[in-house]
């Protein structure tokens, strides 16, 4: 991953309890990342003071960021809403040094070939965890910019169908139709990264 951003590493680590408000700024933890989505189920505010401190890291629009204890693995891409947001205990992925949608490698981290290779660098038996230093040499594979386009634009309309339903065996009855639509015989490329998404899919991967 460091052939793609030039800052990968964590968000603050520490006790930041003592900052803790009612209202004040929204503080992205572990437990609002959860397969591929930023999800408010939990809500930890801070103060100003402790969010200034923590300019040099805030995340911005298209960063990504990913569980580092418990969860592991679990990423997310940073929201226009939540631009300039400040975390807690997170690896976070910023200032990409190649063009690169965000919205395909995550769905990549959701694929089961993924999920396999952060298993062998995650550490602990109660508790799991991983380090910033190891995601800097993770190896991903990157198609060309368009394509990566076309997939993350693709899965995130299923995202949307799948939320609308909220049946998950929407993806067994429609995702081979969706994916013989989507894309030509002839684009060959892209083809071949979508059979293989399409087969994490059936191996309840994704």
């Amino acid at each position: 991953m460091s052939d793609i951003y030039r800052d990968i590493g964590n968000a603050f680590v520490g006790t930041a309890t003592p900052y803790y408000v009612e209202e004040g700024h929204f503080y992205l933890e572990s437990n609002n990342v959860k397969d591929g989505q930023i999800n408010h189920n939990t809500e930890v505010f801070i103060n100003d003071e402790f969010y200034e401190k923590q300019k040099d890291k805030w995340l911005h629009t298209g960063d990504m960021v990913m569980v580092q204890s418990g969860h592991v693995g679990h990423a997310a891409v940073i929201p226009e809403e939540l631009d300039c947001s400040a975390a807690h205990a997170l690896i976070m992925f910023r200032n990409p040094k190649v063009k690169i949608e965000p919205y395909f490698l995550n769905y990549q981290y959701q694929t089961v070939k993924a999920k396999k290779k952060i298993e062998n660098i995650t550490t602990g038996n109660t508790i799991k965890h991983i380090l910033a230093s190891e995601m800097q040499e993770f190896i991903v594979d990157v198609a060309s910019y368009d394509e990566q386009e076309k997939i993350a634009r693709f899965f995130s309309h299923l995202d949307r169908l799948i939320t609308l339903h909220q049946r998950k065996d929407f993806w067994f009855k429609n995702v081979g139709i969706l994916i013989e639509t989507a894309i030509s015989a002839e684009n060959s490329t892209l083809k071949v990264h979508f059979e293989c998404l399409y087969d994490t899919l059936l191996r309840g991967g994704l």
